[in-house]
């Protein structure tokens, strides 16, 4: 079992609270308060397996209509066939339909102060609108102990609506989205533009997110909104800041193995959603507002960056944190799990 998965053993129990069915029927088990597999959750050609879109709140790229986040569900049989109820692990991230290849970053090679050469590659993502899932990660792990598997494309990727933002305030209000479905509170649909509900009843409310790197930061930028239902996130090197990750005290940086990124290289990298939609995605973002104030020339703080800055919105935090990091990590630096950890110590509950 991957690290990742024996932390979230220990602290999926504050997950549990009302899950149970009735003592006859299929339900979780915990032994010194670790989920095993039950038996009658074990095949996985008995889940149950749906895709729909969930509408937030937003709208990023502009064209009038709230953005709708493509999310993916797998449950026990169970939840339909018993009614039995059951809590979630969930993961979201940008990577899930694919990533931009090529030399996408900026030549590093200029003065001080000057002008960078322009950074003139543009990678052109696959897109594939009849995928019916997301990801299988988490499924093996999770189903058979009793949880169902949630995992949700972030905004302009994949079969997701609007734009990537890159840390902006969709990255926090999406997966948002997505806890309040699994609560009642936001709506599901069938298709991406459709009006058909679905709803998450097999649900018991409580939410627990995981991730690493990106997908770690998702967890983090989610619980600043305080939602309820998210009971506990588990972190694994989260990027907290796009300043600290590529800027340095005034200074252009690069994040260890990657010379020459900045936020609109990783734009290019995630851009996968519609075709359609990435011209105009690209005017407001890319070459708009990240073109305009991500500033390679100085690398000062200014207001894109604090926008950027999960530091800013931790004081929301409700849930219960466990935070795990590398010492050498020169991509994601252990600065960004240490503040994160020193803002919130003795402030959100603690996972037992």
């Amino acid at each position: 079992m991957s690290l990742r998965s024996r932390f979230l053993l220990i602290a999926i129990p504050i997950l549990t609270l009302n899950a149970f069915a009735s003592q006859d029927k299929a339900k979780p088990v915990f032994t010194d308060g670790q989920a095993q597999v039950v038996p009658a959750f074990n095949n996985p050609d008995e889940w149950i397996r749906e895709h729909l879109w969930v509408e937030t709140e937003f709208d990023s790229d502009h064209d009038g209509k709230k953005d709708r986040v493509f999310v993916d569900v797998t449950r026990q049989k169970q939840t339909d066939s018993e009614g039995l109820k059951v809590s979630v692990v969930y993961e979201s991230s940008p990577y899930f339909s694919g990533t931009g290849a090529g030399d996408i970053n900026w030549d590093v090679h200029q003065e001080l102060g000057a002008n960078p050469p322009p950074r003139t590659f543009h990678p052109d993502i696959g897109f594939n609108p009849d995928k019916k899932m997301i990801s299988g990660s988490l499924t093996r792990t999770w189903v058979p102990r009793g949880f169902a598997v949630v995992h949700s494309e972030a905004p302009g990727t994949g079969l997701s609506t609007g734009s990537p933002t890159v840390g902006g305030a969709p990255e926090r209000l999406a997966p948002k989205a997505v806890v309040d479905w699994l609560n009642g509170r936001a709506k599901g649909f069938t298709t991406v533009d459709g009006t058909v509900e679905v709803k998450a009843s097999w649900c018991t409310g409580k939410v627990g997110m995981i991730g690493t790197s990106y997908n770690g930061t998702i967890p983090l930028a989610c619980a600043t909104t305080g939602v309820k239902g998210l009971e506990c996130i588990i972190p694994v090197s989260p990027n907290t800041s796009y300043y600290h990750y590529y800027r340095s005290n005034g200074l252009v940086r690069s994040p260890g193995g990657y010379l020459g990124e900045d936020v609109d290289a990783l734009y290019d990298f995630i851009n996968s959603g519609n075709p359609a939609n990435r011209d105009n995605n690209n005017k407001l973002y890319r070459d708009g507002e990240f073109a305009k104030y991500q500033d390679r020339q100085n690398g000062d703080y200014n207001q894109f960056w604090a926008d950027r800055d999960l530091l800013k919105f931790a004081g929301g935090i409700k849930c219960a944190v466990m935070i795990a990091h590398g010492f050498n990590d020169w991509n994601v630096v252990p600065e960004h799990s240490v503040r994160i950890s020193m803002a919130i110590k003795g402030k959100v509950p603690l996972i037992q």
